[in-house]
């Protein structure tokens, strides 16, 4: 593999921008549903704990308590459970 130079990299990274700015929409509207699924899982589930999707390394691996303190109390349910 060829190693690229500042002039071609700077180049590349033009032709990027346009990949770049469509990717952050689509995950600002991914971002956007997904937090309107939880408003409306939470108002339908109706516990004391808020719930959140859980990622782990960007990877949806449950649901589980929003807030650190209550997750003793409520554990992850995890997505072989959910499946």
């Amino acid at each position: 593999m060829e190693k690229i130079n500042k002039d071609k990299l700077k180049k590349i990274t033009e032709q990027l921008k346009p990949y770049w700015r469509n990717y952050w929409k689509i995950w600002k509207e991914f971002s956007d549903k997904t937090h309107e699924l939880e408003i409306k899982m939470n108002d339908k589930i109706k516990i004391n704990t808020p719930l959140e999707f859980f990622y782990v390394d960007g990877e949806c691996v449950g649901i589980g308590a929003l807030n650190f303190e209550d997750r003793e109390s409520f554990p992850l349910i995890q997505d072989r459970d959910l499946n």
